[in-house]
């Protein structure tokens, strides 16, 4: 009985001891899940800022933990700060014990930091060092397609968005077709440049079977058809360019103008305008063709332009334009004196739209962040090429 009771008395003892070992051990573990948590919910609330505090602090107290270095350099670039992304990856990169998922990681993210900085080659080399090591990392390849099409690789891109097609299913291997087709279409143009008409048309009909939906795809195949093809199949590109791309109307247009007049086919192209001008609600596009089917048919433009007149001050200055060119002094009055809606206002932080103008957006809570979208996509340009990042 004597032995039973110093049994468990000795039992009891080293349950106290363990407990007074290990006890700190479970609350570390259970503060840093706690930490992650916080971070994680703060990532998803958009809070960037914070997000980056509590990084750089888990980083200090736990430096042995690279997937917290890796997330802080992705969550840099994200927010600019390019530099200090490429320092962070190249000193992972630099450990000599780093495991193979994490190389990868962090080759990727090298890789992604160059290609905002513009740095195509250099970006290219770092994710074909990925691929080499994970060759069928489906993030990898994406990357890496998208750094070949920055520096014009074609070739490689479309090879690249190949591979990738075949690794993903559903909506994500729709997006590597469209990339595919992308990399075709760009590889139709060099094809043209060089002189191979045939490999030209072969490649672009190709890439609109793959992106039937893009305008960069259709003007490719309409610069390739209006040079080396049908006539008849370049009008049609011209038409679906400018109608899948409106934002560039100012440019297709123009283009496809200048060519027609050169071929003769002036009267063709008017009659696709038209058909263009009937049907289109972006102001961008209904300026751009009513400049040049207004001297021919100038009721048909006016009435487009008025139809997205109150919507574009640009469309209402050309209806103006229109009215006093045709001597309808009363019709232009009326027309300037008519009030045109307020633009769009979006968040510049956080890009979402706003219903109406507010000092603070309601979405991300950032103050005096609200834009007019005109100059939120100037901004998202000039950043854009600043970083170069290529934007799927």
């Amino acid at each position: 009985m004597t032995g039973w009771i110093v049994l468990a008395v000795l039992a009891f003892a080293g349950g106290v001891v363990l407990g007074r070992r290990y006890a700190p051990k479970v609350q570390t573990l259970d503060e840093r899940l706690r930490r992650r948590s916080r971070v994680l919910y703060e990532l998803a609330e958009g809070d960037r800022e914070n997000v980056a505090h509590e990084l750089e602090e888990i980083a200090e107290s736990e430096p042995e933990d690279t997937t917290c270095f890796l997330a802080l350099a992705a969550l840099d670039r994200r927010r600019g700060r390019i530099e200090r992304a490429k320092s962070i990856h190249r000193t992972v990169l630099a450990s000599a014990n780093l495991p193979q998922e994490q190389r990868v990681a962090a080759l990727v993210g090298l890789g992604r930091d160059l290609l905002a900085q513009g740095n195509e080659r250099a970006a290219v080399g770092a994710l074909v060092r990925a691929i080499s090591l994970a060759p069928r990392s489906v993030a990898t390849l994406e990357s890496l397609a998208r750094a070949l099409e920055a520096a014009g690789a074609w070739e490689r891109a479309a090879a690249a968005w190949e591979r990738h097609e075949k690794l993903v299913e559903g909506r994500r291997r729709r997006e590597s077709r469209v990339g595919r087709g992308h990399a075709l279409a760009g590889q139709a143009l060099v094809a043209m440049v060089e002189g191979d008409d045939r490999k030209a048309r072969k490649l672009v009909e190709r890439a609109t079977e793959l992106a039937p939906d893009s305008g960069h795809v259709w003007t490719a195949r309409a610069r390739v058809e209006a040079t080396v093809g049908n006539p008849k199949v370049a009008l049609e590109a011209w038409q679906r360019a400018w109608e899948l791309a409106p934002a560039g109307a100012h440019d297709l247009v123009p283009e496809a103008w200048s060519w027609a007049s050169e071929q003769g086919l002036l009267a063709e192209m008017v009659e696709r305008m038209l058909a263009s001008l009937r049907v289109a609600t972006d102001p961008d596009l209904v300026v751009a063709l009513a400049e040049r089917v207004a001297r021919r048919h100038p009721d048909q433009a006016a009435d487009a332009l008025a139809r997205v007149g109150r919507r574009s001050a640009l469309a209402q200055l050309a209806l103006v334009r229109l009215h006093l060119s045709r001597g309808h002094r009363e019709e232009a009055r009326k027309v300037a004196m008519t009030p045109v809606d307020p633009p769009a206002i979006s968040c510049r932080n956080c890009g979402r739209r706003m219903e109406r103008f507010r000092f603070r957006c309601e979405h991300c809570g950032a103050w005096d962040s609200a834009v007019t979208e005109d100059i939120a996509v100037a901004t998202a340009d000039r950043s854009d090429s600043h970083l170069r990042e290529a934007q799927p």
